[in-house]
């Protein structure tokens, strides 16, 4: 029986885009969060550097978007991570038990890799797509496009130094997505209260992703 895909790896091979959340405050990054999607991008990575990250998950999760937890180091945090609704589990490296944890409820596993011996690793370890990171700065869209002749079945997210002017080439080489950062919801502006910028930065970034597929 082929295994059931997780639903924001659907909706990752549709918007191809994942919003990454990192503020210094829980309000600030609710109100970013709002900020991307009203910008047009639906899935929202909280990640645990934010204060009282399982809360912000929760919120987030009763509004009709796609939001998971970033930067998920231990069994722990993937829990609660899970307890407050998250559909997807992404973090910097391989962790069995966080796998395990998000493998059991059905969500998006996502570890961080970035030799090739190390993504082989992570798909081990069950990963539905592998975070190659950090890519934008070492490496960039021809590192995708060296390490994909030997693992051209491996989904890759390129995360780690993305921006607008690299998501079509990480996408281009191979990238089933791309996930952004500063470049996008950036916690400098979050703090001073520039939303309506991260809602424009939102926009360029959902407009050139639409004239790409289109």
């Amino acid at each position: 029986m082929t295994p059931i895909e997780p639903q924001a790896l659907t909706a990752l091979r549709r918007t191809r885009l994942v919003a990454v959340i990192r503020a210094a405050t829980p309000s600030a990054a609710l109100a970013a969060a709002e900020a991307v999607v009203a910008g047009g991008l639906p899935i929202v990575e909280v990640t645990f550097t934010v204060p009282e990250a399982p809360r912000v998950i929760a919120e987030l999760s009763r509004r009709n978007l796609v939001v998971g937890a970033g930067t998920v180091l231990s069994r722990e945090q993937a829990r609660a991570a899970l307890d407050a609704g998250a559909r997807f589990i992404i973090a910097p490296n391989v962790s069995r038990e966080v796998g395990e944890e998000a493998l059991a409820a059905g969500v998006l596993f996502c570890p961080g890799a970035y030799t090739t011996t190390e993504i082989l690793a992570a798909r081990a370890a069950g990963a539905h797509l592998v975070k190659v990171y950090p890519v934008g700065v070492a490496g960039g869209p021809a590192y995708i496009r060296t390490i994909r002749d030997p693992l051209p079945e491996v989904p890759m997210l390129a995360a780690g130094g993305t921006n607008l002017e690299n998501t079509l080439p990480f996408l281009r080489a191979g990238c089933l997505g791309v996930g952004l950062g500063a470049s996008l919801a950036d916690p400098d502006l979050a703090a001073t209260g520039d939303f309506a910028e991260i809602t424009r930065r939102a926009q360029a970034f959902a407009a050139l992703v639409a004239r790409a597929d289109a």
